[in-house]
């Protein structure tokens, strides 16, 4: 699997968050209705509150994926289950968290969004969305080892793919839906169910690298 141009961080530095929010609502809008895309505004707003939301993919400095996950406070946690949950009006400044703020050691996440680069999504050389969610699992792990448990998890998929990748990725349940892939998710989750997931996550991109390295081994044995 080539992905030597490719980077993965959950570190976005301050000088680069207006930009990189400007590049997530862009790219946003390439994959949903800019009706149901969040303002880069109201990220960068949210950055500001916790910087360590998001999980971005850029292949040659290039934005071509992320995840944006909120740890919520309870009572605006239980906002995000409901079918008129909206997120510039249910979620207000006080509800978003920091990590191991001391508040309370037990965390609910809202996965907020997740998208890849129409481009880059067929590409099995770069598999966006799993190598996302391998590190955002990795992140949470670690915040779990330092106080910080994920006990409960919740995302709103608007499309097939979305409602694929919560299902199988995040083991999450479907709540409500209607005709249209609006579909509410919800889980239980700890630490271990955390690490249970990323291990079935791990043979998924092992196998991609061998098939990668098969196919570049068959290429010089023809050469």
């Amino acid at each position: 699997m080539d992905t030597t141009s490719l980077k993965i961080t959950h570190t976005i530095p301050s000088e680069e968050a207006k930009q990189t929010m400007i590049d997530i609502e862009s790219l946003a809008k390439k994959v949903y209705q800019s009706s149901i895309v969040l303002s880069s505004n109201l990220l960068y707003r949210w950055y500001q509150l916790n910087s360590s939301m998001w999980w971005v993919a850029r292949d040659n400095h290039r934005l071509v994926g992320y995840i944006s996950v909120i740890p919520l406070k309870h009572k605006a946690f239980l906002k995000s289950l409901q079918p008129e949950f909206n997120e510039y009006t249910d979620i207000i400044d006080d509800d978003i968290r920091i990590w191991n703020d001391g508040f309370d050691k037990n965390y609910s996440l809202y996965i907020c969004s997740m998208v890849v680069d129409p481009e880059y999504q067929k590409r099995t050389d770069l598999p966006i969305y799993r190598l996302l969610v391998k590190s955002f699992f990795e992140s949470i792990l670690f915040y779990g080892k330092n106080g910080s448990i994920v006990t409960e998890w919740s995302g709103v998929a608007v499309s097939q793919a979305g409602c694929h990748i919560l299902q199988n990725y995040f083991d999450l349940t479907c709540l409500n839906s209607d005709n249209y892939y609006h579909k509410i998710y919800y889980g239980k989750t700890n630490n271990e169910h955390q690490q249970q997931q990323l291990q079935r996550l791990l043979p998924k991109l092992q196998l991609l690298h061998c098939e990668k390295q098969c196919v570049s081994y068959t290429r010089k044995s023809v050469n």
